[in-house]
């Protein structure tokens, strides 16, 4: 009622720029607890030209440190049909292991400005954003910057590396390399679902597929990675071991596990962070 009121004593544009500005302060909203141990908890909204990226965090407290402490930290990225607050156990958990942790929700998924766009242009410009947002905190290490992704995170993980100096290590799991190639070998129903997403079959929209395949940028990782793949799971385990030999004939460094294929409970829970994820990134830390 009031805003129609509004709307009659000024022009229709100067209206619409008045909702629009209300609109944008609200989306930069930040909200910030702290649990009974201190550590901080964080919800918000990072901003990009197109839209917002919906974030939560998490980090040890300030025990006045001096120097301020500076502690490794680590970007989870979802798979399909999920968003940031996926992990939210996971970082609660594993922030007392003295991490800073951070999640996102990729474009098109929780709160984040859509629509998807299966690990391309704007996740992956979501996903420096981020990192950004990282590099940029007093209590996280310059050299200690992780990413850990699954399915199409794990796809926006690696091709962000190819763009930023600012990444230490990958652990990619059950993600694609060459989308091309994993479209022709998943189920109808996961085709139907990328041609969906990108106008069609690589046939039709190659480039949409050739830009979103992490093994035409594996010259540029500079990061150390690791790949966790299982067997049965979204896209092909060959996949995976064709990526692995693509870095590390262009000089990258690399590695593959295979994993069990997670049941609903564990995907919940996501025990690969302190089975694969955790102690890789300790192992990259000893050498700093």
């Amino acid at each position: 009622m009031i805003l129609r009121k509004i709307s009659k004593k000024i022009p229709c544009n100067v209206f619409f720029l008045l909702i629009s500005t209300f609109l944008l302060v609200g989306c930069a909203a930040v909200h910030e607890t702290k649990t009974a141990r201190g550590e901080v908890i964080r919800e918000w909204f990072i901003p990009f030209t197109w839209g917002r990226v919906e974030a939560f965090a998490a980090w040890p407290p300030d025990r006045g440190h001096l120097p301020r402490r500076r502690y490794p930290a680590i970007l989870l990225l979802h798979g399909a049909d999920a968003r940031a607050q996926r992990f939210r156990r996971a970082i609660l958990a594993h922030v007392h292991d003295e991490f800073f942790l951070i999640s996102i929700s990729l474009p098109g998924f929780g709160a984040s400005t859509g629509p998807e766009d299966f690990a391309g242009p704007k996740s992956v410009e979501a996903v420096l954003g981020a990192v950004r947002y990282l590099d940029t905190r007093e209590n996280v290490r310059k050299d200690g910057i992780f990413i850990y992704g699954i399915g199409q995170g794990a796809s926006a993980a690696a091709l962000s590396a190819a763009r930023s100096a600012n990444i230490s290590g990958l652990i990619l799991e059950n993600g694609f390399y060459n989308l091309e190639q994993t479209y022709g070998r998943v189920s109808q129903k996961q085709q139907s679902r990328i041609r969906a997403v990108l106008g069609g079959a690589p046939a039709q929209t190659g480039q949409a597929y050739r830009e979103r395949s992490p093994f035409r940028a594996a010259d540029k990782i500079k990061a150390p990675v690791l790949l966790l793949h299982s067997q049965g799971g979204p896209y092909p385990f060959s996949g995976a071991e064709a990526f692995v030999q693509i870095i590390r004939g262009k000089g990258g460094r690399a590695e593959l596990q295979r994993i069990k294929k997670q049941g609903p409970f564990e995907s919940l829970t996501h025990p690969n962070i302190a089975n694969w994820v955790i102690p890789f990134i300790r192992k990259i830390l000893k050498t700093r």
